[in-house]
């Protein structure tokens, strides 16, 4: 996949932009610079939100997306365009994809989207029947899934100061397990033996014909249910004391060395207030949602599905008036404007009333007659003029059901305020050592290390009582007297193979990685330069490890490893699933240089970036990638450079070539 153009328009800071990112093999990195706050994370937004699209709740959210420098209006649209080249086998094919978002009549927003795929065009929009949208949807989803996975962007397309944060203390091995595991495909085979092992499960407890075997069998399975639970409980547990261990370690050192700690509980007590006010801002705002899809839910779900129901009936009223009109057909209200015309006339002319109706009621019937002698049998002519333009409104109504997303932000905000407990319990914390001398930090940190270690025992301990009880259900098995199940065979022969398949596969490619690996960290990792005797990563992906050995050695710690250092290795890491994995995208980095040093990120720069991927985009400011004493490292690997300027009295964001003032 090569990223050649991207557009904006309306675009929060970008009154409109449209940068060329193409790039050749020799010159793979395209430098945009740009001061804090200069539209640098907004190109990336855009970038990404071309490709997988906005999600736009409501006019108020539209107004915060549109750009500061265009006015709201009814006809305002915000505009996001990508074109990318991508290979189907062996073949270069063309892609380009165009998201345009407005506001209707209702103030509801609608979104407009066409892929060209190599000249072949998919669309779809809001105004389109929800089965035919989602058809065509699919499709265009499914084109883009080919290339780069929405669930795999992440790992190519990141800030790498956020990258940095994830990797802190016991994060750090969980983390290249899930970019291995995710980015190489194996996931899949894992997903498939646990689905497999619990089907066979099933199957064995419906074939046990005794009843005391079978509720014995029984018996296991909730027992092992039962733990599988309390695991998942105290691993969850894990998690929050390990985030409290690891928040909390500079802190308990400081306390330690009888450093005065009140500034920064006082601190810490702003952010986790911003944290709970923030939540409480976001549950508020989806009360008000729901409450007014409620308001609404005869104009969003039950009309537009009436009218999906009675479309062809109505259209087919307006089509047969419409012949009639063509065919100069007299309409009902024309037919009575005639009637009365002639009356008139002839009630000014002093014929007799009883003449009057009998002379105009005969015309009227005339003109009746011919015209449907004329009109083929129009069966929809009684029709008046306003019913039908009624008719056409109805068929012209356009209306989203904002359901499914509501529901999605149901779920999301579900998982946010899962966490305000915890924010509340850290914001009480935080507000007794206020009060409290700095020795009640120490004992908090303490106590907390030694539930850790508890915690740990317990996990490790619950993990060989679930070991017994697959002995045990292992026993459990159908006599050869009985008939089998053909499809416990099949399952029991199937289970061990997806492991085998996903082990397999990363044997396959496991020398490679390490063997990439070790030579870029011996070019990229300055605490230890040249120094990396081997790079070892395991061959069962159920039991996932990733060491790395001194050339003397002794196992280099990652635990161990500044910030710095673990960005480095992490980055390392994405090169060589870049370049084994299943996907070939181009690799985007905001705020390159993260948490490097001096010595890093020069050798970041003449050892990585120019051999990272086939296009490199790389979002700096002049103090990350210097003018002065960066620049000439990567200059010949660069084919494109731009600088992003923020106009602040005008709102905006404009582009020029070249990199600062280089």
């Amino acid at each position: 996949m090569l990223i050649t153009k991207i557009y904006a328009k309306n675009y929060k800071t970008y009154k409109e932009v449209d940068l060329d990112l193409s790039v050749n093999p020799d010159q793979p990195i395209v430098l945009i610079g740009g001061q804090n706050g200069g539209g640098k994370t907004t190109l990336f937004q855009a970038i990404y939100s071309a490709l997988y699209g906005l999600e736009v709740k409501d006019l108020s959210h539209f107004k915060r997306l549109l750009s500061a420098a265009t006015p709201y209006s009814d006809d305002v649209k915000i505009e996001l365009e990508i074109d990318f080249k991508g290979k189907v086998l062996t073949q270069d094919f063309l892609y380009k994809i165009k998201r345009v978002y407005a506001i209707n009549t209702q103030n509801q927003p609608v979104e407009s989207v066409s892929l060209n795929f190599n000249g072949d065009v998919f669309t779809y929009g809001s105004a389109m029947p929800f089965s035919q949208r989602n058809k065509m949807e699919a499709e265009v989803n499914k084109i883009i899934k080919a290339n780069l996975p929405k669930e795999l962007s992440k790992y190519f397309l990141f800030d790498a100061m956020e990258s940095g944060e994830l990797l802190k203390a016991d994060y750090l091995s969980r983390v290249i397990k899930e970019n291995i595991e995710n980015v190489m495909g194996f996931n899949k085979y894992i997903n498939l033996e646990e689905a497999t092992h619990k089907l066979k499960e099933k199957y064995i407890a419906d074939s046990i014909e005794l009843e005391s075997e079978r509720l014995e069998y029984q018996k296991i399975i909730d027992q092992k249910s039962e733990i599988e639970t309390k695991i998942k409980s105290l691993k969850e547990e894990l998690k929050v004391k390990l985030g409290y261990s690891i928040d909390k370690k500079d802190l308990y050192k400081k306390a330690k060395e009888g450093k005065n700690l009140q500034q920064e509980f006082q601190d810490q007590i702003k952010h986790i207030e911003s944290k709970i006010d923030d939540l409480k801002a976001k549950e508020a705002e989806y009360v008000h949602v729901v409450a007014k899809y409620a308001d609404e839910i005869e104009l969003q779900s039950f009309l537009p599905k009436l009218l999906d129901t009675i479309k062809e009936e109505l259209s087919l009223i307006i089509n047969s008036n419409d012949k009639s009109s063509q065919s100069n057909q007299f309409s009902v209200n024309q037919l009575d404007y005639i009637h009365k015309k002639i009356s008139d006339y002839l009630n000014d002319n002093k014929w007799a009333a009883n003449e009057v109706g009998s002379f105009s009621d005969g015309i009227l019937s005339y003109i009746k007659e011919e015209q449907n002698k004329n009109q083929g049998g129009n069966d929809f002519s009684y029709f008046s003029d306003e019913e039908l333009s009624v008719i056409r409104a109805m068929l012209n109504l356009t209306s989203i059901n904002s359901f499914n997303f509501i529901h999605h932000s149901k779920d999301i905000l579900q998982k946010e305020l899962k966490q305000l407990p915890l924010l509340k319990a850290d914001l009480a914390e935080a507000k007794s050592h206020l009060s409290n001398d700095d020795n009640s930090l120490i004992e908090s940190y303490e106590n907390n290390e030694s539930i850790l270690s508890d915690l740990k025992a317990s996990i490790a301990n619950l993990d060989l009582e679930i070991v017994r009880l697959n002995s045990e259900l292992n026993k459990f098995d159908i006599s050869e007297e009985e008939i089998p199940n053909p499809k416990l065979e099949v399952l029991k022969k199937l289970e061990p193979v997806f492991s085998k398949i996903s082990n397999e596969l990363l044997k396959a490619k496991k020398q490679r990685i390490e063997n990439t690996m070790q030579e870029d960290l011996n070019s990229t990792l300055v605490a230890y330069a040249d120094q990396i005797g081997k790079v070892e990563l395991s061959e069962n992906l159920s039991d996932l490890t990733f060491k790395i050995y001194h050339k003397h050695g002794n196992e280099i710690y990652l635990e161990e490893l500044n910030a710095a250092s673990k960005q480095i290795i992490v980055q390392v890491l994405l090169k060589a699933l870049h370049q084994f994995g299943d996907y070939n995208p181009p690799v985007m980095i905001d705020t390159v240089m993260g948490y490097l040093d001096e010595e890093s990120r020069a050798s970041l720069l003449e050892n990585y970036f120019p051999k990272l991927s086939h296009q490199t985009i790389l979002l700096s400011t002049d103090s990350e990638i210097r003018t002065d004493k960066d620049l000439l490292k990567i200059e010949g690997f660069i084919a494109k450079k731009y600088t992003l300027d923020r106009d602040k009295v005008n709102q905006l964001t404009n582009v020029r070539e070249g990199y600062f003032n280089a």
